[in-house]
């Protein structure tokens, strides 16, 4: 049965597994537990703490902080205070949280640290309908600042328990749940409204290809302002009773893992793509011997790669050959990510499928899906036992996918958004003749499952007139173990090419190796590492249209960054940006 509102599906859930470690959270250097019934207590408390504050049924208040325990307090009291949550990044600068709280007609923010404090105060002139802060953090808040446990104490202290039950049991599935603002590759961000039923039923929908539950670990590391992490990280999991650890901060992912040692894992592409570079990269750097070891490891997980996606057993020899792989190889791998995890999911971006080929050989079930915020966001997604690396899955569960004339992904189901808010425009232009027009191309096999090719507005047009779809070639790049990070450059140009990133890391051991240098300015310009670098370019186009290849590249001395405006905090690339960043390298590769 489905609950009538994310209210109800956390009560029901504290109520069905009542486990002593719902929550994973590290204090004093170690990770403890927090039981359900802890849990429930400092959302009503919150809760209680916001109507004591006067805030009305149906405000909208929004979230500015990292992904950790305390924004899934705050999100839950706010909606049992009978409001609507609008998660804020935190990476955005001061003007951009003043345009989105203004645009969402925020009455309050709860934030996480003295650092966003001081950036809503620094824009709260010019937000005169935001009437109060919360701080997360116990560190004393400023003056006409909350501090959220002081806040938590009054609630719990407030004559208004029954107000509280009142407001959390009217919520009903058509009513609005959150206010969650896109990206913005291009332009201002528009809020996308998501009601109780779209994120219920899509958690509904991916329920039978979710085969965890209360045994289970999750360690939680998204920013939960995106909607993956929201749905698929945090609401599936106290749905299915799986325990969530909060990781201590995005760059500690690799020391929480081995800490938690978790049994799911619900991430982007760039995390496997790390694993995968550090992986090669050892191995690239060991002996003559452990180099012949490994590849003959990948060998053998190649070879169970179709047993495992079609959910069979191994048998005979190639069980026997596995095993030893496993034994010698593989198990030492996965000791890095604590040696337990068994199902990992992949979305917000394309998968390359070497990447999800390696773990799926190593017994690890690498799923990738695909949606949008505007659909809760789960659309699709491949299966445990029905799994085809290179595509996206077929369908979820009462949605329905096609694909128009011109070759856009369409959808429609009980997950797609109300609408944009304020912004009724964009509502017409992307929800028409009862389709949700993604933006994005793809096409389905006879199977139903659906492969992306490339974002509709991303494909370049040559001077020559060839559609050339960046995404492909960029997951291309990507997979040599020199590049981190590539923008394919080509639209009007009579050639394509490329802006590449090395994971610098490891590259510095790789050149130091070599008795090259490791300062980036001077490796970006070293010859025998351009040399190397095009060997391994040329290598990855081999399978492309020779209109398609990238010609010419330059190598950047530093990654791709939020803080420089080149990367969306979902981690998009903003391609205007990075043009415009790069003009005068990008029209020297045309000018060579």
């Amino acid at each position: 049965m489905k609950p009538q509102s994310i209210a109800h599906m956390f009560f029901e859930a504290c109520e069905k597994y009542d486990k002593k470690d719902a929550v994973l959270v590290k204090t004093d250097g170690a990770y403890r537990p927090i039981s359900h019934k802890f849990f429930k207590q400092r959302v009503c408390h919150f809760a209680r703490g916001l109507i004591s504050l006067g805030v009305e049924e149906g405000a909208h208040v929004a979230i500015l902080a990292e992904t950790r325990f305390e924004w899934a307090v705050a999100d839950l009291g706010i909606v049992c205070a009978g409001c609507v949550v609008v998660p804020v990044y935190p990476t955005l600068t001061a003007d951009e949280i003043a345009w989105i709280l203004d645009n969402a007609d925020a009455k309050g923010v709860v934030v996480s640290s003295l650092e966003q404090v001081e950036k809503v105060l620094a824009i709260k002139d010019k937000l005169p309908d935001l009437g109060f802060v919360i701080l997360m953090d116990e560190d004393g808040p400023p003056e006409g600042v909350h501090g959220m446990t002081a806040l938590e104490i009054s609630g719990s202290r407030h004559d208004n328990e029954s107000e509280m039950i009142r407001r959390w049991q009217s919520r009903k599935l058509d009513d609005l749940l959150t206010l969650i603002y896109t990206s913005g590759t291009t332009g201002n961000p528009k809020g996308v409204m998501l009601s109780h039923d779209n994120l219920i039923s899509n958690v509904k929908s991916c329920e039978p290809y979710m085969p965890y539950g209360p045994e289970d670990v999750h360690l939680s590391h998204l920013p939960l302002s995106h909607v993956l992490e929201r749905m698929g990280g945090y609401y599936c999991m106290i749905f299915r009773g799986v325990t969530i650890a909060y990781a201590e901060d995005i760059k500690k992912v690799p020391e929480n893992i081995r800490e938690v040692r978790p049994t799911i894992l619900v991430s982007v592409p760039r995390l496997y793509e790390k694993i995968y570079a550090k992986v090669m990269g050892t191995a690239a750097n060991s002996g003559f011997f452990k180099r012949r070891i490994f590849k003959w490891a990948l060998g053998a997980g190649s070879k169970a790669v179709p047993y495992f996606n079609e959910g069979k057993e191994l048998s005979g020899w190639l069980a026997k050959e596995w095993g030893l792989a496993d034994k010698m190889v593989f198990s030492k791998i996965k000791e890095n990510t604590g040696g337990r995890l068994r199902f990992m999911s992949s979305g917000g971006a394309p998968l390359a499928k070497e990447i999800a080929e390696m773990f799926l050989g190593m017994g690890i079930h690498l799923l990738e899906g695909y949606g949008l915020t505007e659909t809760s966001p789960v659309l699709t997604t491949n299966r445990p036992g029905w799994n085809k690396p290179g595509t996206v899955g077929p369908a979820v569960d009462e949605v329905e996918i096609k694909i128009a004339e011109d070759g856009e992904i369409l959808a429609r189901g009980p997950n797609i958004m109300m609408g944009y808010y304020k912004n009724p425009e964009d509502t017409a232009a992307v929800l028409a003749d009862g389709w949700f027009h993604t933006g994005d191309i793809g096409n389905l096999d006879a199977d139903g499952f659906l492969r992306i090719t490339d974002r509709k507005k991303d494909l370049l047009i040559t001077s020559g007139g060839k559609n050339v779809a960046p995404q492909p070639l960029e997951n291309a790049l990507k997979l040599c173990g020199l590049i981190e990070q590539a923008v394919v450059i080509g639209d009007r140009r009579n050639f394509i090419s490329a802006l590449v990133a090395p994971p610098w890391e490891t590259v510095e051991e790789w050149a130091a190796a070599r008795g090259w240098p490791v300062d980036p300015l001077e490796l970006c310009e070293h010859e025998p590492f351009l040399k190397a670098l095009k060997a391994e370019i040329d290598e990855k186009m081999k399978d492309f249209a020779n209109y398609e290849r990238v010609k010419n590249f330059r190598v950047l001395p530093q990654l791709l960054s939020i803080e420089t405006g080149e990367l969306t905090p979902s981690m998009k690339v903003k391609r205007k940006v990075v043009n415009a960043n790069y003009a005068e390298v990008i029209d020297g590769m045309y000018t060579d």
